[in-house]
This record gives structure tokens, sequence and C-alpha cells, in this order.
């Protein structure tokens, strides 16, 4: 009885915690896909130039990465508040594999899933605004552009690599939470923690989607992807699970 009175009274103390970071990552998720969109839009930035008469190859691609290099302020402030938003979505699985239970080997699978996803993420990042950064040096200091060429190319593929292992571990954990409290809910919760499932199965099945365009090199639909799962796939299902950890800290 009273280990049980202590598991309460930690559980309790736990709730208020998990909700706010939830809420917070929700936040940092909504701010920074919008921003990224904008961005990539040409709405916070200037547009990317376009190909002029008679210009050559080696002189737009010239163009290209000294415009680049002018992106690359609001591209650090937008990744960076992306990167918070995993940590927060990385702690609320922590959480949520704390009220499905230690022993749940599923629930375990999915939050080592979501934290090794979450990791991936940010190395991809790091790389990305490192590399960058790089190539918007060399090509405002008359490096040889097919040498930047080049290196942007090799940075972008390595994030791409990055981006498909931080979403297909992501949308593997969640699924394996979906799964877990399917198999484990009780008869009256079954129909409130059925409709989290059936959502948290959406959410995980959309994160493997983008992860399944950045492995065949879609951009386009990467971005887009990006934006619908930052907007709202990812801040609605850590609202809703921050709220159901709220009212129901002891099951999740």
């Amino acid at each position: 009885m009273a280990t049980q009175t202590v598991q309460r009274a930690q559980a309790a103390r736990q709730a208020p915690t998990a909700a706010v970071v939830a809420y917070a990552g929700a936040a940092a998720f909504v701010i920074s896909a919008a921003w990224f969109w904008l961005a990539t839009k040409g709405v916070t930035v200037a547009e990317a130039p376009q190909a002029r008469p008679g210009e050559t190859v080696a002189q737009g691609l010239r163009g290209y990465y000294q415009w680049q290099a002018t992106t690359l302020g609001q591209e650090r402030w937008y990744t960076v508040i992306a990167i918070a938003g995993f940590g927060c979505l990385a702690t609320v699985a922590c959480a949520v594999h704390r009220g499905l239970g230690h022993r749940r080997g599923l629930a375990t699978a999915g939050a080592v899933a979501v934290g090794a996803g979450t990791l991936a993420w940010i190395a991809g990042s790091l790389v990305r605004l490192g590399g960058h950064r790089a190539v918007g040096l060399m090509a405002t200091h008359s490096n040889p552009i097919t040498a930047v060429n080049s290196i942007a190319f090799t940075v972008d593929l390595i994030v791409a690599t990055f981006a498909v292992a931080a979403f297909a571990l992501a949308g593997a954990g969640l699924l394996a939470f979906a799964l877990t409290v399917r198999g484990s809910a009780s008869q009256a919760s079954q129909r409130a923690a059925s409709v989290w499932a059936g959502y948290t199965i959406v959410v995980a099945v959309a994160l493997l989607v983008t992860a399944g365009a950045y492995a065949v090199g879609n951009g386009s639909l990467a971005d887009l992807l990006l934006f619908a799962d930052g907007v709202a796939a990812l801040p609605v299902w850590l609202v809703w699970t921050g709220r159901r950890w709220r009212t129901a800290p002891a099951t999740g």
C-alpha cells in the first residue's frame, strides 16, 4: 500500500510537468514549421534569384549560393526551435512510457525509437547548419563554385539521410505506443484510449511517409509534409497527450 501511495504521488507530480512540456513542444513545432514554410516561399526572405539571359551555369550557381547565405540567419532560428520541439516530443514519449508501465516491451521500444529519432534529427540539423554556413562563406569569398556546389550536394544528401532515420524512428515509436494502448486499455477507458491510439497511428503514418519522401528525394513533397507535420499532426498529438496525462497520470 505504501509503495502504491508513493507511485501515485510521483505520478501526480509528473503530470503537470509532462503537460507543460507537451504544450511547449506543440508551440515550438507550429512556430518552426510556419516560419520554415514562409521562408521557403520567399515571404520572410528574398526570393531565390532567377536565371538571367546570357548567364553561365557557374554565374547562376554563385548567385544562388550567395542568396542562400542571406537566408541562413532565419534558418538557424527555425531549426533551433524545431530541435526544441523534438526534445519535447522525446520527453513526452518518456512520460507516455512511464504511464504505460516499464514492463511493457513494446512501450519501451516506442520510447527508445522516438528518442533515437530525436537524436537523429538533432544530428542532421547540426550538419545542415554547419554545412550551409560553410557553403555560404565559400560562395561569398570567391572559392571555385563547382567545389561549393559539390559540398552543398553532399551536405544536403547527409541531412536527408538523417531525416529519413529521424522520421522513420519517430513514426515507428508512436506506432508502438498506439499498439500498446490498444492492447492494454481497460474496458472503462477503452473508447477514449482507442480514439487516441487511432490518431497516434495517423501521426505515425504521416511521419513514415515523410521519411519516404526524403528517401526517394522528393523535396517538394518532403517540404509539404514537414509543414503539415509541424503545424497540425505533431502539435495536436502533443496537446492531446498532454491533456490525457494531466487528467489521468496513473494510466497515461
